[in-house]
């Protein structure tokens, strides 16, 4: 989807950002006239995944262990040039800034060695551990950072760098809301992707908005939510909410081999239902299986079952070796954070 914006300026520093753009510290706040609206240059916000991430914040929630940190790694090794997501289409390549404070080297070189070969692409893929917390320096890190490399996607992957405070009321809600915007200033002052990781809140919530943790701060200054909710047996769906572009549900799902997130489309009624798993989990303990085989173990019709078959093979999830069928893809399973 088209995002327009106003134009900020595109300077080298979030620094020269703020100094053309904040009012003195004292007196009257910064005047703008419709006519310097209309006399500005008008910013067409540039794509990285089609139909799913621009140039600006998105915010990343999930439970704990629900794989968030695989789905971001994969967008990082995508971007960078390396393996592709499957089920979407990146429209951009370039450096990826991963800023990884909750995990060790070690586990983001299992992780890596995992997902994808070595190549000329590990080369656009950089990690930082260590950071400053945001507001005590650690904005300005990043800023260095990214003036070094401009990349053309970050990723924050620390729900420790959004703060739940301690006190009540408005003073959370403007502190949690100012942090949150200093990083959303910095994917608009060097026109980037930023997605960063954050919680979930307990309970049960009325969609993606309602559902992150923290005050309503947070999810005011974010540009998109992508909510991620595991289901049974590997699946899960992204709920995309976005301040520009129409809400949406991917159906998701954890693969063994290839390793990874694999996106199945829009709608979580792409998801297995539960005679797909059934024949997904008999072909895999008895391998390839005729319809008549298939119909008399599951106990259905074998009209009914070529169907299935027909619709499933439609969808990549089986295919015919002969007279009998096969599963494409092996069966997935239960993913944790700490794997």
């Amino acid at each position: 989807m088209k995002r327009e914006l106003t134009a900020e300026p595109d300077l080298a520093t979030l620094a020269d950002w703020d100094s053309e753009n904040k009012a003195p510290s004292t007196g009257l706040p910064l005047l703008v006239s419709a006519t310097e609206l209309y006399r500005g240059q008008i910013v067409t916000l540039r794509p990285l995944f089609e139909d799913l991430l621009w140039d600006g914040l998105t915010m990343l929630i999930a439970r704990p262990k629900a794989g968030k940190s695989w789905l971001t790694l994969q967008c990082a090794v995508h971007i960078a040039g390396g393996r592709k997501v499957d089920g979407i289409t990146a429209v951009d390549h370039g450096v990826v800034l991963y800023v990884a404070l909750e995990e060790p080297r070690s586990r983001t070189m299992a992780r890596l060695k995992q997902l994808a070969p070595d190549g000329d692409w590990t080369e656009n893929l950089h990690f930082v551990y260590e950071l400053l917390p945001l507001m005590g320096g650690g904005a300005e890190q990043l800023s260095a950072v990214i003036q070094k490399l401009r990349p053309r996607l970050i990723i924050l992957d620390t729900p420790a760098l959004v703060k739940i405070g301690s006190k009540s009321g408005s003073d959370v809600f403007r502190g949690q809301y100012a942090e949150v915007s200093c990083i959303r200033k910095l994917a608009e002052g060097f026109r980037t992707a930023i997605i960063v990781v954050h919680h979930m809140r307990k309970g049960i919530s009325d969609g993606a908005i309602e559902a992150v943790a923290g005050t309503g701060g947070i999810a005011a200054a974010v540009d998109t939510i992508w909510q991620l909710k595991r289901k049974p047996e590997g699946e899960a769906t992204l709920d995309v909410v976005g301040r520009e572009t129409e809400e949406r549900t991917l159906a998701m799902r954890f693969d063994r081999d290839p390793l990874g997130w694999r996106i199945l489309g829009d709608d979580d009624a792409q998801l297995l239902n539960s005679e797909r798993r059934q024949v997904l989990e008999l072909l895999r303990e008895e391998g390839g299986l005729s319809p008549a085989q298939i119909a008399a173990e599951i106990g259905k019709s074998r009209p009914a079952v070529r169907m299935l078959l027909k619709r499933m093979k439609a969808d990549d999830l089986v295919k015919k070796q002969g007279l009998k069928y096969i599963a494409t893809h092996t069966m997935s399973y239960s993913v944790t954070e700490n794997e």
